[in-house]
């Protein structure tokens, strides 16, 4: 019996990072930012509504589903430096104690309108560099 392709119901539009694009994500636990607790993330997709993130297990902290953590800032995403200090509610959590990475789903807690259209055209104009790779996938190209 053939599987029926489920339809995406996302409600952004989100740009998936690989190895050579992705962009890092800085994380506190709490509001005081104390740079023995910073936790390097890399960011495998954004959104307006949040982004996916890889962090290595030896630097992943005790952190639950329902946490709410602090994104510092982005490194590596020309135009996204307005996003700064923004609480983020972490709304999964992949821990596999087999890999070395653990992954997090997390939502925007608070944006404004600003960095929400920040958000967007960041998206936007990534997706504008996206070309087809003949195999029905998209690529950025950098």
């Amino acid at each position: 019996m053939a599987k029926e392709r489920q339809e995406e119901k996302r409600r952004y539009t989100r740009i998936i990072f690989n190895e050579w694009n992705r962009v890092q994500a800085l994380l506190f636990l709490s509001e005081q930012q104390d740079s023995a607790q910073e936790i390097p993330a890399s960011v495998l997709n954004m959104s307006e509504g949040g982004m996916q993130v890889s962090i290595e297990r030896k630097r992943f902290q005790e952190m639950r589903q329902g946490d709410t953590i602090l994104l510092s800032h982005i490194r590596g995403g020309q135009g996204l430096e307005a996003l700064r200090r923004l609480p983020m509610q972490i709304v999964w959590i992949m821990d596999n104690e087999y890999l070395e990475h653990v992954l997090l789903g997390m939502a925007f807690a608070v944006l404004s309108e600003t960095q929400r259209e920040i958000l967007r055209s960041f998206v936007e104009n990534r997706l504008s560099l996206a070309v087809e790779t003949g195999k029905g996938e998209w690529m950025i190209s950098s």
